[in-house]
């Protein structure tokens, strides 16, 4: 069985809408179908979403009024916002960053002589305990 990206408001019981970004191109594409919308849009929003940066989906101008605001009826715009980026004196950059929920997660990039390491926090008080990582204290 799927597992539907979609989280339930507690205090109302209403389900909130899923992340667009929780989508593959071909799962939008097969939305969009449902929708009666052509399936090269899919394309299109992707190139908004991941290369462009769009904030919003009134910013997906190229996308025609009425399926962007389908998208704003089905979907959220989930992004991060960057509480605290550092970066210490090896080159090494960690940031701090805030979910939808409020909850941080960290992030780190680690620049060494043979390349570069990224260490991206996958849960919300990750116990692996890095020295370097505030993650683990949220545990």
């Amino acid at each position: 069985m799927e597992q539907e990206n979609t989280t339930r408001n507690e205090a109302t019981g209403e389900t909130a809408k899923k992340s667009i970004y929780s989508l593959q191109l071909e799962e939008l594409k097969d939305w969009l179908r449902e929708q009666g919308e052509k399936p090269f849009r899919a394309e299109q929003i992707f190139d908004w979403l991941y290369k462009k940066r769009a904030a919003s989906f009134e910013d997906m101008s190229n996308l025609p009024k009425p399926l962007r605001d389908k998208l704003d009826e089905h979907f959220v715009l989930t992004t991060l916002s960057t509480i605290i980026q550092q970066t210490s004196s090896d080159g090494t950059i960690k940031f701090l960053f805030e979910l939808q929920d409020g909850v941080s997660i960290e992030t780190v990039l680690m620049r060494h002589e043979y390349g570069n390491s990224v260490c991206v926090t996958t849960q919300v008080g990750c116990r692996i305990g890095c020295t370097f990582c505030a993650s683990t204290l949220a545990v």
